[in-house]
């Protein structure tokens, strides 16, 4: 099983707190092998701990898009670690009140039968450690550099999704990424995520329509 999936099995049975899985993934970030410690006999191994995080999050909602975006999330978090050196696990309740302000997002299209659009929504410290991490560049604040970085993180993981799809026989093509600042999601069959890593939450957002109003 993967490091990630060890930590989302965790946050899965409830024991630990989002302060606490944070410092569980910073711990992680040094000596990945601690996560083992933090099992115990009552704590279920689950083979696809993100799903069930995405079915639990999701509760009655977005049912007809259930599967693609547990799907998706998969893909995302296993991206988080291969991509931007950081763990990332869902916790298993969906995000309902306003989003952190001042924040910044980034979103893309995936368009098709099946399609939807895929974002990040996170405090501006997040965000700026996101871009950091992803495109190993010292920046010191969000810039168009910091924006860009973010999108391309989103644009290379998005592509490998539809090479995902296509393997099942689904078409999908990528739009032009969004991007945009102090941003309250607002979509149909829309689901908001809360993703924690070792330097913060943010939020990731599944929607059937895109939720960054461009001007």
């Amino acid at each position: 099983m993967a490091d990630f999936n060890v930590a989302q099995c965790l946050m899965n049975d409830g024991g630990f707190s989002t302060d606490e899985m944070q410092d569980i993934l910073a711990e992680a970030e040094e000596d990945e092998s601690v996560l083992v410690k933090y099992l115990s006999d009552e704590v279920e191994i689950d083979s696809r701990p993100v799903r069930t995080a995405v079915v639990r999050a999701a509760g009655n909602n977005c049912q007809d898009r259930l599967e693609i975006y547990a799907e998706y999330m998969e893909l995302l978090l296993d991206s988080l670690q291969s991509m931007a050196g950081t763990q990332g696990v869902i916790s298993p309740v969906s995000v309902s009140e306003m989003a952190w302000e001042p924040n910044h997002g980034a979103s893309q299209a995936l368009e098709g039968t099946r399609g939807f659009v895929a974002g990040i929504v996170a405090t501006d410290d997040v965000f700026l450690e996101l871009a950091k991490r992803y495109s190993q560049e010292e920046l010191p604040e969000i810039d168009e550099l910091a924006m860009d970085s973010v999108e391309e993180f989103l644009n290379v993981v998005n592509g490998l999704f539809t090479i995902q799809l296509a393997k099942e026989k689904i078409t999908a093509e990528l739009g032009l990424p969004a991007s945009g600042e102090n941003i309250q999601p607002d979509g149909k069959e829309q689901l908001r995520l809360k993703v924690i890593t070792a330097f913060g939450s943010f939020e990731a957002v599944l929607s059937a329509e895109e939720f960054i109003e461009q001007e």
